[in-house]
């Protein structure tokens, strides 16, 4: 009977998306689009929440570098949540807190590494972005440090560098339309962004199976 209980209990806390290792861009954006419509209010109040703490802490250059990578892995661990279909709670932003190091190091260094890449025009920039689009993935679901969440980041992409690359130009592209409607588009474009980061996370590296209670 117990064995039953638990075979029930596992099969309901499968995830809601397998690890195929599949290259799938339109899958993905179109997964993070459903993510967020189905939370939409809730992920639009995630979204205004992150940005305007990280608009006003960037008026002091270096609480702005302490908060965004913490409430970036904050971003994911809800993300994540609801992929394996648990609730939706805007409180678990802090969640990113407790890999405060480690985010903190992280976009530091992808910061500087992102912005070399930019000044050597467009192209170098993008590349980089999407060789450590995995590391805040990494850093909170499998609570990795800063530099080897970074590394197994740019290893899982360039094995299909190319493909990745044209993925995070589509999100960039994606991001750049909702600041041109009025910036009230980049509210919701940012969620999706950071959901079809997600679901590519999912495919290529694999989430996290949730523990069995």
């Amino acid at each position: 009977m117990t064995e039953q209980v638990n075979a029930t209990k596992s099969s309901e806390n499968k995830l809601n998306v397998p690890q195929t290792g599949e290259i799938n861009i339109s899958k993905w954006i179109m997964n993070g689009w459903d993510l967020v419509i189905k939370d939409f209010g809730e992920f639009l109040l995630l979204s205004f929440i992150y940005i305007v703490l990280l608009t006003v802490a960037f008026s002091t250059w270096i609480i702005g570098l302490i908060l965004a990578g913490p409430l970036t892995a904050g971003f994911f661990y809800i993300i994540f949540n609801r992929i394996r279909g648990k609730e939706f709670y805007i409180g678990d932003i802090a969640k990113g807190f407790e890999v405060f190091v480690a985010a903190v190091l992280a976009d530091i260094l992808i910061s500087v590494f992102v912005g070399i890449g930019f000044t050597l025009l467009i192209i170098p920039g993008i590349i980089v972005s999407a060789l450590y689009m995995f590391a805040f993935p990494l850093i909170i679901e499998k609570k990795m440090d800063f530099w080897q969440a970074m590394e197994t980041s740019r290893k899982a992409v360039t094995k299909n560098i190319f493909e990745l690359s044209v993925f995070m130009l589509v999100l960039y592209i994606f991001l750049f339309i909702g600041v041109i409607l009025l910036l009230v588009g980049f509210f919701v474009a940012l969620p999706i962004v950071f959901a079809a980061i997600a679901y590519a996370y999912c495919d290529l590296i694999g989430l996290e199976e949730p523990a069995v209670k």
